[in-house]
């Protein structure tokens, strides 16, 4: 891509989108006034370019219309980003000669986690409101543990004790940043589950409830 936006057809290289990509690259002090100055566009920015771990990026990101894509193998701790829209990039051996060896992207956490059932010992809630009130109120014998933050998971599941069966309940649309550190401690553990809807508000209104 980074070939196409510097010499277009000429390079070879073919791009099919209905909106402007852009592989974006700024001199170090002036990527805010750069970035801010794109809109409606794809942007591919990759971890060689320091910002994208910084608040102010977030903020950038959190207050623009264009959709991101980050090359990155660090999580980025300011960005509430989906388990969902994490991907890893592998080299298909699938190709004709003289077509190109082409990168595809897969889902990494697509198939990570448990359903919800009433038979654990031990719920560690995300939040300390209405998730957590509707899982206390709706699962009356199993131990609600809020771990008031998502950053916060990992040190309630830690302290958890041995033997007791555990299950992790958080928003899967902002929790892209701590799943990768979870599953690890979830290995570790042997007892520990995850339950990860986008939010407790999608959960309400896939019920049927509503």
């Amino acid at each position: 891509l980074n070939m196409f936006s510097r010499r277009g057809a000429g390079s070879g290289v073919t791009v099919q989108s209905d909106v402007t990509c852009v592989v974006f690259s700024a001199i170090a002090g002036h990527w805010r006034s750069a970035l801010e100055d794109i809109s409606h566009s794809i942007v591919f920015i990759d971890e060689g370019q320091p910002f994208i771990f910084s608040k102010d990026f977030a903020d950038v990101v959190q207050h623009s219309d264009n959709y991101y894509v980050l090359i990155t193998r660090r999580p980025l701790r300011n960005l509430p980003y989906s388990t969902k829209e994490i991907y890893g990039i592998r080299t298909t051996g699938k190709f004709n000669f003289p077509e190109k060896i082409y990168q595809e992207f897969y889902p990494i956490y697509d198939n990570s986690f448990s359903a919800l059932e009433s038979s654990e010992n031990i719920l560690i809630l995300e939040d300390s409101n209405a998730g957590y009130e509707f899982f206390k109120t709706a699962f009356p014998g199993i131990e609600c543990l809020s771990a008031g933050g998502n950053s916060n998971i990992a040190g309630e599941l830690i302290n958890t004790p041995p033997g007791k069966s555990t299950i992790v309940i958080a928003d899967g649309a902002a929790f892209g940043a701590y799943i990768e550190n979870i599953l690890s401690i979830r290995d570790l553990k042997n007892n520990a589950s995850l339950y990860l809807p986008e939010s407790f508000e999608w959960l309400i209104l896939r019920s049927g409830i509503m």
